[in-house]
């Protein structure tokens, strides 16, 4: 009887390493597969990325000052929603935009913050004049921020802002 119960208990312990076993042998298969898929994923969207981004021009820096040296600050601005020209027929469509206003210098800030009303206006009436067809490629994008970049200097005076950046871009 004793010999029984150690001959049960052995075979329970033999049968027992096999199931952790296979267990951990499923999860290293899933995350090797799973980790494969990612790695040929981005591959692919990466590459394709990157050569619409060689082809494509920077947006030139018309605004930037000749001390290379000083702090650059960002001027975050509100929201927009504007809607888009329908040129298509196809019913209204929206642009929501968060953009950030990038200036040499606290003496250049404080100027945007004193024409800010000014440049509401200017990008409202820019972004409202726009068709989702001008906007929705990224070249009509890069466009859009030439044109804001140079209206925006335009409004204030003189070359203030060297860059702008589009933190939130949703066209519905």
């Amino acid at each position: 009887m004793a010999e029984e119960t150690k001959t049960n208990e052995e075979e329970k312990k033999e049968i027992n390493p096999k199931k952790p076993m296979i267990k951990w042998v499923i999860i290293g298969c899933a995350v090797l597969v799973i980790g494969i898929g990612g790695f040929f994923g981005w591959t692919m969207f990466m590459k394709k990325g990157a050569n619409e981004d060689s082809h494509k021009a920077e947006v030139s820096e018309a605004g930037e000052k000749q001390n290379a040296g000083e702090a650059r600050s960002i001027y975050p601005l509100e929201s927009f929603i504007v809607n888009l020209m329908d040129n298509s027929g196809t019913g209204k469509k929206y642009l929501k935009i968060t953009m950030e206003l990038e200036v040499v210098g606290e003496a250049e800030k404080k100027k945007v913050e004193n024409y800010k009303t000014q440049l509401k206006d200017t990008i409202l009436m820019l972004l409202s004049s726009r068709s989702f067809e001008e906007i929705n490629t990224v070249e009509g994008k890069m466009d859009l921020k030439q044109t804001l970049l140079a209206r925006i200097n335009q409004a204030l005076g003189e070359n203030v802002v060297s860059r702008i950046y589009f933190t939130e871009f949703v066209v519905q």
